[in-house]
């Protein structure tokens, strides 16, 4: 019970600290300000998980939540507040989605690349990848799709003729309109240093976890993150 208490616990914090943000996208506060607020009132304290990002993929939070909920309702026991933790966390696997259709209301021939398509960092696995779920809907859309991976090599079967791989990142971004961070691979860091000066000017970055933070200073991005406020529409 303990286990599942503190994965529940976490996927609390991680939806409040998403929902925080979605309101200081609204308002034009900076989400991360917020969360150095949070931390610094002393019931909460300096190591609280409430860092803005990504939603969490269905693997261990994602079990544990449902398992607390059917064991609540196998004793006729309502947990309204656990209960809409998945609720929240689907909403917000939208985010990209939302801040696409802000910038290109019609994403028909827009060429969008993802950066990275693995579940997470050091894995090759799709399976859970919300970098692939946000594709499948790219590609439902219109949209021109470019990929790179590191160590993704086989895309999807039904993606063939629909996406394109490519075996450098910076490739992919040859007259590109979209770029989107999928998975926090380290050597995209290495290569935003060059991005600015390979790109053209108004490039639309969508970095859910700011893992290319810096981008946010270059003056011909269009960069935006979790929590940041939200850019006029450009298109």
């Amino acid at each position: 019970m303990t286990k599942h208490a503190i994965n529940a616990f976490l996927a609390t914090s991680v939806v409040f600290a998403n929902e925080i943000a979605a309101i200081c996208e609204m308002v034009g506060a900076d989400a991360k300000e917020v969360e150095r607020g949070l931390k610094s009132e002393q019931r909460i304290g300096p190591k609280a998980y409430l860092s803005p990002g990504g939603a969490f993929a269905g693997g261990t939070l994602a079990r544990d939540i449902e398992f607390l909920k059917v064991a609540s309702s196998g004793h006729s026991l309502s947990i309204p507040l656990l209960e809409s933790v998945k609720i929240s966390n689907d909403q917000h696997k939208d985010w990209a989605r939302r801040k696409l259709k802000t910038f290109f209301p019609n994403l028909q021939d827009v060429t969008v690349v993802v950066w990275g398509l693995a579940y997470k960092p050091g894995t090759d696995t799709l399976r859970r990848s919300l970098a692939v779920e946000l594709c499948n809907w790219l590609i439902q859309q219109g949209a021109n799709v470019r990929v790179h991976d590191p160590v993704v090599k086989v895309l999807p079967a039904d993606w063939h003729g629909n996406v394109r791989r490519f075996d450098t990142a910076l490739g992919a971004l040859a007259d590109a309109q979209v770029l989107l961070i999928g998975t926090d691979w380290p050597e995209y860091r290495e290569n935003s240093r060059e991005l600015v000066s390979s790109v053209a000017p108004g490039l639309v970055v969508l970095d859910p976890n700011r893992f290319l933070a810096p981008l946010g200073t270059a003056s011909d991005l269009r960069y935006l993150a979790v929590g940041t406020p939200t850019i006029e529409r450009i298109a």
